[in-house]
């Protein structure tokens, strides 16, 4: 089961979710897909935004309601495959790793090379691409270290 299931499993009770879906509305957001999870103040939040300022908005919003003492941006932006951006791996001299998940705490499921080529799947949030690299890996790395070809 990975983090997704997982926060989606954990979803608060549908009154707390639709509370949420209504703040986001009145603030003119709408996340078709989202998913809330509440535990000791902190707002984990899920789902597709069309794009980063958006995605900006909706955490700007969450961190209104009664009770959230921080919120957990795991929004990610809509897939991006079909227009097949490419980019270029910039780290100084290593190969890029490509994670499980959207931090340096997930394990490395594979790397990249140094100056090789990947294509963008989705924008992340807060620095995170989820990728595809030249032998097929997908997988997730920070923005630091690439750059659009």
């Amino acid at each position: 089961m990975g983090l997704f299931d997982k926060l989606s499993k954990a979803i608060t009770t549908p009154q707390e979710k639709a509370n949420y879906v209504s703040l986001l509305s009145s603030a003119g957001i709408n996340i078709p897909n989202l998913g809330v999870s509440m535990e000791k103040g902190v707002l984990t939040v899920t789902g597709t935004v069309p794009d980063g300022p958006t995605a900006e908005a909706a955490v700007a919003a969450l961190k209104k309601a009664p009770g959230v003492t921080e919120v957990k941006n795991y929004l990610e932006v809509e897939d991006l495959t079909s227009k097949h951006i490419m980019m270029k791996v910039v780290t100084k001299s290593s190969n890029l790793n490509i994670r499980k998940g959207p931090g340096t705490e997930f394990p490395i499921v594979g790397k990249a090379a140094h100056h090789s080529q990947v294509q963008l799947i989705k924008k992340m949030y807060n620095g995170w691409y989820y990728i595809k690299s030249a032998d097929g890996t997908e997988g997730f790395c920070s923005t630091d270290y690439l750059a659009q070809v």
